[in-house]
């Protein structure tokens, strides 16, 4: 199975260590693989350094991609931690 969603970085600094870690914390939790996507580049979600190696801006559309059998819970608990929880935490 295969699932995908894009969804809008908000946070004030972007994609760093600490946002990354907490995406990191969720992927992990899931069996699929996981990717995100951004100006072409894409990084393995249970990999910290690649996710901040993207680089990701605030603004930036990120492109949210599981496959695996727990693919479409895996891209909504990315999507729902992004839009709900990182975006909206100042202070990460």
């Amino acid at each position: 199975m295969r699932a995908k969603r894009t969804v809008p970085l908000l946070h004030r600094t972007g994609l760093h260590l600490r946002p990354a870690k907490r995406i990191w914390d969720t992927a992990n939790q899931f069996q699929s693989e996981i990717w995100i996507a951004w100006k072409g580049r894409r990084a393995n979600a249970k990999s910290l350094l690649e996710m901040v190696a993207l680089g990701a801006l605030p603004g930036a559309e990120l492109q949210l991609e599981a496959e695996g059998a727990d693919a479409a819970d895996a891209v909504q608990a990315l999507a729902d931690l992004i839009l709900k929880s990182i975006n909206l935490n100042e202070d990460l």
